[in-house]
């Protein structure tokens, strides 16, 4: 019996070494994705674009981590979710605000570099198509540091870009990369949005002895209208099929105002809104957007119907 015991004893032994050395040697190891989506936004076509981060960890077989890695890349899919569609990769170079050309025999989309302190130093143009990507940016805009920007939009027929630094708002041709073309619209400090997109108005916010405006003004400079204090809207956007109406945030609701109403006031949609950036939907039906905080996600909020989705 001492002798059975004996071996008994030494095969167990033997197999805890064979099971540690394969631990040791990899066989324990496990991999965990988690994917995040943001930054959404709309293409003429009525699809939606986006930053899908993946973030990938390796870990033994006691928990402990090995590796990761994360990267991103903008993808397209229809506004149901389905469809994705890889374009680019953009790990190391985060597009801010990306914003889709509203000219449909295009496929462009612009967005904000090199954040720093709340102001970007340049605009990069994509193209968007889904094949023959090089993955090189198309062109950049390039704002030296006494003229970084703060928003940025596009023309409605796609052939400016505009923009806001602490001059004003400025439009410039969207191929013109060295602002041989810029036209100031309005000279207003305290700039920090601006929005165009649809019809031929724009919308931008700024900051004046403390308090927060809207104006709306001709995309010429002219008939320039400040919004009383109760029309005031956060990230403004104009409706693609309305152009008199605004959408954008107010104490925390998303909201609309009648910009060319006789009293324009605030009118609200949707209460305790979370919405980080919402862009309208080029049918003007719904906006999409994601969630501020940690929570990753794509939602759409049906403009009609007042009911908030989960796209992602």
């Amino acid at each position: 019996m001492m002798m059975i015991n004996k071996m008994g004893r030494s095969w167990t032994s033997l197999l805890v070494v064979v099971f540690a050395a394969a631990l040791l040697a990899g066989c324990g190891e496990r991999n965990e994705a988690r994917s995040y989506y943001y930054s959404p936004s709309f293409t003429a076509n009525g699809n939606i674009i986006h930053i899908y981060g993946l973030q990938s960890v390796n870990k033994n077989f006691l928990g402990s981590e090995l590796s990761s890695a994360y990267t991103e890349t903008v993808k397209i899919m229809d506004p149901t979710g389905a469809g994705e569609t890889f374009i680019y990769d953009t790990t190391g170079d985060l597009p801010y605000s990306m914003s889709c050309s509203p000219a449909t025999a295009v496929s462009y989309v612009a967005y904000m570099g090199d954040l720093r302190d709340s102001s970007f130093g340049k605009i990069g143009i994509r193209n968007i198509k889904s094949s023959g990507q090089t993955g090189l940016t198309r062109a950049e805009m390039v704002f030296d540091n006494a003229n970084r920007i703060r928003s940025f939009d596009w023309s409605a027929d796609g052939t400016k870009l505009v923009f806001c630094n602490d001059t004003g708002v400025i439009a410039r041709n969207w191929n013109d990369y060295t602002g041989a073309t810029d036209t100031t619209v309005v000279a207003q400090t305290g700039v920090d949005f601006v929005t165009w997109k649809y019809g031929n108005r724009i919308a931008f916010v700024y900051t004046d002895s403390g308090a927060r405006h809207l104006a709306v003004i001709n995309s010429d400079g002219s008939n320039r209208v400040n919004l009383p204090a109760g029309a005031t809207l956060e990230k403004p956007q104009f409706s693609p099929v309305t152009t008199n109406e605004v959408y954008g945030l107010a104490g925390g609701s998303y909201c609309k105002v009648d910009v060319d109403a006789a009293s324009p006031a605030t009118s609200e949609i949707l209460a305790n809104f979370k919405g980080e950036l919402p862009r309208m939907a080029p049918t003007g039906d719904f906006v999409v957007y994601s969630k501020s905080g940690a929570q990753s996600g794509i939602y759409s909020l049906n403009l009609s119907t007042k009911v908030e989705s989960t796209i992602k």
